[in-house]
């Protein structure tokens, strides 16, 4: 038998840095909640139609902090958050395929997740005939956050429960 010399290479990596807050996430939920008549967009043809006002408050910059903390201990490289914004998924809801375009890395963290109330899947352009054939998807849990780059293509699935389902997103930008 002829020995074979076969090489496996990575030409392509893409990481999700999966983390925790420890903040009062019961107050913030109420807060987003308490605002969801302030969309960031009236036009329900707009992507920002589904999002949420999010005042300044102690609570999300003290998520800011753990997640820029988290993401130096991961990556090495410092982050500044740019913007930041509320879901509130109410039954059958759902959130189209997007992306969060020039942002270095993008996050999102679940503040209520109901059983049912759908998960979110990242959906990578790898291959131009079939990019299903990447897609991951993460099921929410409450305290949880994604950390994921900004380019990578992901939707939420439909909400089935008859809770609300809250989320805060977050973009952020290299130091």
């Amino acid at each position: 038998m002829i020995e074979r010399d076969v090489k496996f290479t990575t030409i392509v990596q893409i990481d999700v840095i999966e983390g925790k807050t420890f903040t009062d996430i019961e107050t913030l939920r109420d807060i987003l909640i308490g605002n969801s008549n302030r969309k960031l967009s009236e036009e329900m043809l707009s992507t920002r139609y589904e999002d949420t006002y999010c005042p300044d408050n102690e609570i999300v910059n003290e998520i800011i902090a753990e997640m820029q903390t988290d993401f130096k201990a991961a990556t090495g490289c410092g982050i500044t958050c740019t913007s930041y914004w509320g879901h509130i998924h109410d039954y059958n809801m759902s959130t189209n395929t997007h992306n969060h375009g020039k942002a270095y890395v993008s996050a999102v963290l679940y503040l209520s997740v109901p059983e049912g109330s759908g998960d979110l899947v990242f959906v990578p352009r790898l291959n131009q005939y079939d990019s299903s054939m990447y897609k991951s998807s993460f099921p929410p849990r409450e305290r949880c956050y994604y950390m994921f780059p900004g380019y990578l293509d992901h939707y939420v699935t439909r909400n089935k429960s008859q809770e609300k389902r809250v989320s805060i997103s977050f973009n952020f930008k290299k130091l």
